[in-house]
């Protein structure tokens, strides 16, 4: 049975259009102009347990969106999207305490606070339990090469240090499934490799199913105008071989 089941799923935004230069902005400003962009357009995929899925496409094709989706941060207008049996964004509660996600242009870390405060903040949200997380942690750590960072402010942290320490946030409470959204974006060669080995060789649950990058993944998945299988062969091997 699929652990993460999306069929038909649709998302349009209201975008505000204005003419160049200040005349435009205060033509805009009274008479406001709206397009539709239709960012899913009745995307359709399944994913079995276990499996390593990668989501690849050109910008604005609607991956972000997707895994927003999933995740339960945004309600679709229609369509089906189920997360081991769960509507994401009816049972946030329920399924966010079995996923981790990392967005490359996000932390979910605190900002002022020392990398391990942040995590420490995170078991209490998560509720884990103290000798898992110590577990997980040490495991964490050693394969991403912490020591160094637990100490110092998120803030002070380069781009690649930060992927690495959420990475580890987004692991702590042993999910089932877990989105990476972007991870390696902005990141160089030395800290793309960190990144991928903490994500493939970290053992998660055997019935966890998870996104990740191209290169480990089993099966991909090609996004193209906010629709999925639009050439999915040709484009897949074409875009795999670029990255």
């Amino acid at each position: 049975m699929p652990q993460i089941v999306v069929e038909n799923l649709v998302k349009t935004f209201r975008v505000a259009e204005r003419k160049p230069g200040l005349l435009g902005a205060l033509a805009g400003a009274v008479h406001r102009r709206y397009r539709t962009v239709r960012a899913l357009d009745g995307i359709g995929f399944a994913i079995e347990p276990g499996e390593l899925v990668g989501y690849i496409g050109p910008n604005g094709a609607g991956k972000s969106t997707t895994v927003k989706s999933l995740a339960g941060i945004l309600v679709p207008d229609s369509g089906r999207c189920e997360v081991m049996g769960r509507v994401p964004w009816k049972q946030r509660v329920d399924n966010v305490r079995e996923m981790g996600v990392v967005f490359g242009q996000r932390t979910q870390l605190w900002w002022d606070l020392p990398v391990i405060e942040s995590f420490e903040l995170l078991r209490d949200i998560y509720r884990v339990d103290g000798k898992a997380y110590r577990a997980n942690l040490d495991q964490l750590v050693a394969l991403l090469d912490l020591p160094p960072l637990l100490d110092v402010p998120v803030r002070q942290l380069s781009l690649g240090q930060r992927m690495r320490c959420d990475l580890t946030a987004a692991l702590l409470h042993s999910p089932k499934i877990l989105y990476l959204d972007e991870p390696t974006i902005g990141l160089d060669a030395v800290s793309k490799l960190a990144v991928g080995t903490g994500g493939t060789h970290y053992p998660f649950r055997a019935d966890g199913a998870w996104h990740i990058g191209p290169a480990a993944c089993q099966e991909l998945e090609f996004a193209a105008d906010g629709r999925v299988g639009f050439g999915v062969e040709a484009h897949c091997a074409s875009v795999a071989n670029c990255i």
